[in-house]
């Protein structure tokens, strides 16, 4: 017959590394929806908005002006969620599509995802880096 596999216990580590993924983007789901009414919003808000405000009130003609502080932790921390959700439905849809197609053997088929699911990240490393280094020169010039 067939062997069947057990699903892990709910709240096992296995558990969640396999449903990780699910996990964070539900969180997510929750985060943003709570935006959605007003009892919320203000809580959700922390999550998704710079909170740490540098603007004088003093002066009511300046503009509203926003920096980094501990005000943003909430903030830092839904959006590295947000990136680990996304980079998870990454690989599971479109490296794992493309690894598919290759017909690749089990080694190599790790290698590939391991290489794939990191080059975004060195794309938008290189990226960052290019826009740094024209945003410097033209202001030298």
């Amino acid at each position: 017959g067939q062997k069947t596999e057990k699903d892990p216990p709910i709240f096992s580590q296995e558990y969640l590394l396999q449903n990780q993924a699910d996990l964070i983007s539900s969180l997510c789901l929750v985060i943003m929806s709570g935006l959605l009414f007003k009892a919320t919003r203000a809580l959700s808000a922390k999550f998704c908005m710079v909170q740490h405000n540098t603007t004088n009130l003093t002066d009511p003609d300046e503009k509203a002006m926003y920096a980094v502080g501990r005000a943003d932790i909430c903030m830092s921390l839904f959006y590295s969620l947000l990136f680990i959700a996304i980079h998870a439905v990454e690989n599971e849809y479109f490296w794992e599509k493309i690894g598919r197609r290759l017909h690749l053997s089990k080694t190599r088929m790790s290698e590939f995802m391991d290489q794939g699911s990191t080059m975004p990240f060195h794309i938008a490393i290189v990226a960052g880096a290019i826009y740094v280094f024209v945003q410097v020169n033209s202001r030298s010039l």
